[in-house]
């Protein structure tokens, strides 16, 4: 089965933050040494926190993507802005604002998975 791709034409808005959280074991000693070890093939996985202001039409398209996703923890591909290759990511976090009629704020939070 191939990879589902987040909508191309619903892009975010430009305040979107990228974060990596690498995987490091962190052993500390008692003397105030520490060890450290990076676990696995994929060290550092990305974040990406972006805000999406949409209209009603686009709100509908981009949550039932995302709702479509969440039974069985699927992963899609993502274009972040100003990169050049798209990344596979999941996402569990999607609060939905509504400050007006006909528009939506959904804030994302994206986590780059390896599969």
């Amino acid at each position: 089965m191939s990879l589902q791709t987040f909508p191309s034409s619903i892009q975010p808005l430009n305040n979107f933050r990228v974060s990596r959280k690498p995987n490091t074991n962190v052993v500390k000693f008692g003397d105030g040494f520490e060890q450290r070890l990076s676990e696995g093939l994929h060290t550092n996985p990305v974040i990406f926190n972006g805000t999406f202001n949409l209209n009603a039409s686009e709100s509908n398209t981009v949550m039932q993507f995302l709702d479509a996703r969440i039974t069985n923890g699927e992963s899609f591909n993502f274009l972040i802005p100003n990169e050049t290759s798209t990344r596979i990511f999941v996402c569990f976090d999607y609060p939905i604002q509504s400050p007006y009629n006909g528009r939506n704020i959904i804030r994302v939070t994206f986590r780059e998975v390896f599969e």
